[in-house]
């Protein structure tokens, strides 16, 4: 069976790639679209795939009637031939195989030659809370749908057999001139029958989900309810405006399901695949002049901008006709969500610079190393209406708006305005941060399945890895500094850098609530020349699946543990191989476990994960000053360790479950609590056989250093305790004697820790 899918767009330029990148990770072969009328790029992305011999494209206008049904007609007319089966949807519905192969269950199911059609229900789908659009695929971001039993999931949209079809009743089904209709099931399908007994034309008695059904995400969030379905109408029905009460009706997020957004990284790729298909096809010598894509259009942009800073008389002043910032303000306060104060306004451009709107930037600073970077694209029709006192149907510069947040207790931060690579400042911005609740919301963002990720920190985690945040060309500096000079520290011993990926950056395809971005911190550093020597172990975690990381934390599994010490220990010069061997009879063992994240909940969320059982590294630990997280320094000693030097590792959070690992690897490990901050003088002190340092992803828009004092961290630590910390550190404490502080090279720093307790 080859299948087509069959759609009536209008202004869908958005929706469209996932749209046909979807249904061709599902099976489907073609697509035959009716364009009614769009003006936001529809029909030309359309035109370029309709050239690659994908889409079968028409244009139908509105006139005295609604277009949709005469659309089907025309449709069906120039089907072509090889096609087995259409499909008649709209752009918001999904066809969903809920077993696996839709194409060989459809052959199955059509099989019989008198069967002409397939009437598939409705699973609607509600706005899973969503005010704004945010980034990410549709099938992503709305998990949350009505019980079966909801009433618009009787509902029914139509696979047919083109040359069966008479026409359509209405965009739901069909009337046949052979052939007859089944259900998903395969038996006949029983149309819906109103209290009075009338037929109800396009509903089904009962509502089959079975092998396949039509995932509709009817309403999505209010901003795209509102500025899409609700302003379309209806293609079918005259005069018809879904609004509020449309709304409210059809939000029904009663049960979640993930049976599509499984789908999402094939869906990705396909979706890579058109872009570059699409690409292509446009790049004909016709269009391609100064004013098309790519880097002649960058060009021709950089020169408007500066064409305009040398007609302009005051040219260092940025290039706005008007700008606002909503949020926070002195009249309008501050609004908060989970992931932080909420920064939102809009900017409109010269009209002259108006077709460089999607160039424009909006830069967030607060500290020198890092920035947040928000393009100018959400819609602000009230703007358009109110301040140019122009309809904003099709005013270029209608998406004018930008939104997001920063951390809530950040007192002062800068915007500017970026354009091309030139930027003007907009504003200093000042906030009271007593309007700060005391109890600050959770930071926990619940993904898919159960699992859960850290919103939005002081680290801009989401930020960070939807690539919103950036390390600015200071912060790039530092890195390289910093890496250049752990070469010089390290001088002829063996060194390595081991930097723990974000769990998003290794699970988020399958499970996290937000779309990766192609650039960040991470990847800037990576792209550094002198990073070529960094561990960055994402291809080995992803490698082990659900088990590289535990569902409720942040942290990796210990098998992901074990994963980042065989790579950190191979960049180290050992043999992969022979630590492996150390490993081989390793034993673990089921637990549920809560998590930094699953205990944050109410109820707390916990998840079952594989634990080692067949060792510890606590019963190998020599010397502890027990301090919590920065500032601490443990010794550990296993005499059959694989190799007989010292490992001095300069670590973070992530590496305590590494312990049960590296301990086994060398004879003796030393570890200073800094997040790869390096102090010269305990290297020296210690002069170890092996240098490592290792730091989380996420912290990467902090730039470390090697020149770090471990001493003033203990002070300043130690300066901080409460009484229930202090109670805590005395637990954790292991006390050695002098002669063997003095061995080991760490006397100096027990001396410092030793005056927290005089």
């Amino acid at each position: 069976m080859k299948l087509a899918m069959a759609a009536i767009v209008k202004n869908e330029r958005d929706s469209l790639p996932e749209w046909i990148a979807f249904h061709l990770a599902v099976g489907a072969s073609h697509f035959l679209i009716a364009d009614n009328t769009s003006d936001d790029g529809s029909f030309a992305w359309l035109e370029a795939l309709e050239k690659a011999g994908i889409v079968t494209l028409i244009s139908v206008p509105t006139e005295d009637k609604p277009p949709q049904l005469s659309a089907y007609q025309q449709l069906l007319a120039k089907c072509p031939q090889l096609i087995d089966l259409v499909a008649f949807i709209d752009a918001d519905e999904f066809l969903l195989p809920t077993d696996d192969g839709l194409v060989e269950w459809l052959g199955e199911r059509f099989a019989d030659p008198e069967v002409g059609a397939m009437g598939l229900n409705w699973a609607c789908f509600g706005s899973n809370g969503a005010k704004f659009r945010e980034d990410g695929l549709v099938i992503e971001r709305f998990t949350q749908r009505a019980e079966r039993g909801f009433g618009p999931n009787h509902h029914i949209k139509s696979i047919v057999r083109p040359d069966y079809v008479d026409r359509f009743l209405n965009p739901h089904i069909a009337r046949l001139q052979r052939g007859h209709y089944i259900n998903s099931q395969g038996q006949p399908l029983v149309e819906r029958r109103a209290p009075d007994g009338a037929v109800r034309v396009g509903l089904s008695e009962q509502v089959c989900w079975e092998g396949a059904r039509i995932n509709h995400y009817l309403v999505k969030s209010v901003e795209e309810f509102i500025l899409g379905k609700a302003r379309r109408g209806s293609a079918a029905t005259p005069n018809y405006q879904k609004q509020r009460d449309y709304f409210m009706r059809h939000d029904r997020n009663d049960t979640a399901c993930y049976m599509a957004a499984e789908l999402a990284p094939k869906v990705k790729q396909k979706m890579k695949w058109l872009q570059q298909l699409s690409d292509k096809q446009q790049a004909t010598p016709e269009s391609a002049d100064e004013h098309s894509t790519g880097h002649d259009l960058t060009r021709w942009l950089k020169r408007r901008v500066k064409e305009w800073a040398s007609t302009t008389p005051n040219s260092d002043q940025a290039p706005i006709e008007r700008w606002s910032l909503d949020y926070p303000s002195e009249h309008r306060g501050s609004r908060f969500l989970p992931s932080g104060r909420v920064v939102q306004g809009w900017l409109l451009l010269p009209e002259s610079l108006a077709e460089m709107q999607s160039q424009v930037r909006i830069i967030a600073q607060w500290l020198p190393t890092y920035e947040l970077c928000y393009p100018l694209d959400i819609d602000r029709p009230d703007v358009i209406k109110n301040v140019l006192s122009v309809s904003p149907e099709q005013h270029p510069q209608r998406s004018c708006g930008f939104r997001f947040t920063v951390p809530p207790k950040l007192g002062a931060f800068r915007l500017w305005l970026a354009l091309d690579d030139q930027r003007w400042p907009l504003q200093e911005v000042s906030v009271d941060t007593l309007d700060v609740e005391a109890s600050q919301p959770l930071k926990v963002l619940e993904g898919k399945q159960g699992w859960l990720f850290l919103d939005n920190d002081t680290n801009g985690s989401v930020d960070q890895f939807t690539g919103r945040m950036h390390l600015t060309p200071e912060g790039v500096e530092g890195w390289r500094q910093y890496l250049s000079q752990l070469v010089v520290t390290a001088e002829s011993q063996p060194w390595a850098l081991l930097v723990a990926p974000s769990k998003e950056s290794v699970m988020g395809a399958l499970y996290h609530p937000f779309q990766e971005g192609a650039s960040g911190p991470m990847h800037q550093v990576l792209a550094l020349e002198a990073a070529k020597e960094l561990v960055y172990p994402v291809s080995e975690l992803k490698a082990l699946g659900d088990g590289a990381f535990i569902p409720t934390d942040t942290h990796w599994t210990h098998k992901g543990a074990l994963s980042a010490s065989l790579a950190l220990a191979e960049r180290l010069g050992l043999d992969k191989a022979s630590c492996e061997a150390v490993f081989a009879k390793d034993r673990y063992k089921v637990r549920a476990m809560g998590g930094d994240l699953g205990n944050k909940l109410t109820p707390k969320q916990v998840s079952e994960v594989e634990v080692l059982s067949s060792f510890t590294h606590t019963r190998y630990k020599t010397y502890d000053n027990g301090l919590p997280n920065f500032g601490r320094l443990l010794v550990m000693e296993y005499p059959d360790a694989l190799n007989p030097g010292t490992c001095l590792l300069f670590g973070s959070s992530s590496s305590y479950s590494m312990f049960n690992y590296l301990t086994r690897i060398f004879r003796r490990v030393v570890f200073a609590h800094s997040a790869g901050n390096v102090d010269p003088a305990l290297v020296a002190a210690v002069s170890p056989d092996y240098l490592a340092a290792q730091t989380n992803a996420r912290f990467v828009v902090q730039v470390p250093t090697v020149a770090y004092s471990l001493d003033e961290m203990i002070r300043h630590k130690g300066s901080q305790l409460d009484e229930k910390a202090f109670e805590g550190v005395l637990e954790k404490r292991i006390i050695a004697s002098d002669e063997y502080l003095q061995a080991v090279g760490v006397l100096q720093w027990d001396y410092t820790a030793r005056t927290l307790f005089a």
